[in-house]
């Protein structure tokens, strides 16, 4: 439980600013259609020397009606070291796409769906699908505050066919927390943070908290700074060295 108040005080306090600010309605701004593409990574030496990339696509389209977020995203990183040589140290691919209903309404029912893999959380598979309810604390175009809550239905397949635990089945609450600001017409930042607890066992859970920088270079490009950070309770019982896994990343965006 420590684990969920430390990632989730942050995201409270940012969400107490924004419903400070003004609220005003905001439909003909927000309306469209917009594509991004991401390339991000970072680079460590010396005794050391690390490499991680990331490539992140995204397509959003929204009008009064509804609106539909697609996202794919990959990992990949390797270490090297003179005791080791090179490993690979992450591998991972997500790709999650939802659909809301009414999205300018207070409330606005979605439904959701993904599928990932990950070397470094040893999850050969996992399938998640659910829907739920979005609450528009803020929705202006300068400030966006969400919050949502709902059900998964989730199946997740180990890496390692030796695992502690072998394919499981389950329900999970989903709520998350959205916060993001414009603070001038380049610079934005952003943070999302979800909590998911199985339903049957609350000691099983999973967090992830994608908190980013984003400054415009030009009508179409930009550089972002990102930080992730994951935990989910039943990675090392699945062979996993950690069940936390963060990282943080300089990246080039495209958008138009």
């Amino acid at each position: 439980m420590r684990h969920v108040l430390r990632r989730l005080n942050g995201v409270g306090l940012l969400a107490i600013v924004g419903c400070l600010l003004p609220h005003t309605p905001s439909h003909a701004q927000t309306i469209g259609q917009k594509t991004e593409g991401e390339l991000s990574g970072n680079v460590y030496f010396g005794n050391t020397r690390q490499i991680l990339a990331a490539l992140r696509a995204e397509r959003e389209r929204i009008d009064s009606a509804s609106s539909v977020r697609t996202q794919l995203r990959y990992n990949y990183g390797q270490t090297t070291t003179d005791a080791t040589g090179t490993v690979v140290s992450k591998r991972s691919w997500i790709g999650a796409s939802n659909y809301d209903w009414r999205p300018f309404a207070r409330l606005s029912p979605f439904v959701r769906a993904s599928v990932e893999s990950s070397l470094e959380s040893q999850i050969a598979r996992r399938y998640r699908a659910g829907g739920g309810e979005r609450l528009n604390i803020i929705r202006t175009p300068q400030t966006d505050v969400i919050a949502s809550a709902g059900i998964d239905g989730e199946r997740t397949t180990p890496l390692s066919a030796g695992s502690a635990r072998g394919s499981t089945t389950l329900a999970r609450g989903a709520t998350s927390l959205r916060v993001r600001r414009d603070f001038n017409p380049t610079m934005s930042a952003s943070n999302e943070t979800s909590y998911s607890p199985a339903l049957s066992d609350f000691g099983d859970y999973t967090i992830l908290s994608v908190t980013a920088l984003k400054m415009k270079l030009t009508r179409t490009a930009g550089l972002t700074l990102s930080f992730r950070d994951g935990f989910d309770s039943r990675a090392v019982a699945r062979g996993a060295r950690s069940n936390n896994d963060g990282e943080i990343l300089v990246g080039v965006l495209t958008a138009f």
